[in-house]
């Protein structure tokens, strides 16, 4: 699909935003070099980024490794009992939907059915993607959090609109072996990276909804996952 076809459909769902979520690192990355890589982009040019275990190899087997993910919805909010941090980062990066009118040329934008981890060898296209603008339309409502946009640009970069981006970053209310406060660390990092980018970013402390068990949640977390998530 074009991007004006998914724009179509996201606005008439509500949706006014675009989020990727990533480890402090990684983000610092995607500000040096100024916009949303793929993983393929950043291991081809040797970058840092995160290892994602739980869907790394299952990216590169299906194809989608070179290719960019985002969601209509914040998944720090999603519901049930999984609330919590977003299991691919602490650093959230928020476009507005806008964003798919002004893409790349050559660039096509797919949404899953399901979350690519689900995906099996007996599926076909049609059963892990949307194929068309009016299926995604009937399909998708606000909310939707296994419903993955996933960019596919010749490049494999998507850059910041106009150099600039909007973060929002996890406070997880401890600090790092070091001795440094997580949020403190991590604000100064990603500053940094943009400032090397020449990207204006404006960094903010994600609001949590008065039932998110993230705090808890991070409270779980051993130094050395502490450390790949903010630093």
């Amino acid at each position: 699909m074009k991007g004006t076809e998914v724009f179509n459909v996201l606005k008439a769902i509500g949706a006014a935003h675009l989020h990727h979520a990533n480890t402090g690192r990684t983000s610092c990355t995607f500000l040096e070099r100024g916009g949303l890589l793929s993983r393929a982009f950043v291991e081809e040019n040797k970058l840092e980024q995160t290892p994602q275990p739980a869907s790394d190899e299952i990216d590169k087997k299906y194809g989608i490794w070179n290719r960019i993910f985002v969601d209509h919805v914040d998944i720090h909010y999603r519901a049930g009992r999984k609330k919590g941090p977003n299991h691919y980062g602490p650093v959230l990066f928020r476009f507005d939907i806008a964003l798919l009118l002004e893409l790349p040329a050559g660039t096509d934008v797919h949404a899953t059915k399901s979350n690519p981890v689900h995906w099996h060898d007996e599926q076909q296209e049609g059963e892990r993607w949307f194929m068309t603008e009016r299926e995604l339309g009937e399909n998708i409502h606000f909310g939707d959090f296994d419903k993955m946009l996933v960019i596919n640009t010749p490049s494999g970069k998507l850059a910041f609109p106009k150099k600039q981006v909007e973060i929002f970053l996890d406070d997880p209310n401890r600090s790092l072996p070091s001795g440094q406060d997580a949020y403190a660390y991590a604000t100064t990092r990603l500053q940094a990276a943009a400032n090397t980018g020449k990207i204006k970013v404006l960094i903010n402390p994600h609001e949590c909804r008065t039932d998110c068990s993230c705090v808890q949640k991070y409270a779980t977390f051993d130094a050395e996952r502490l450390g790949l998530w903010f630093t």
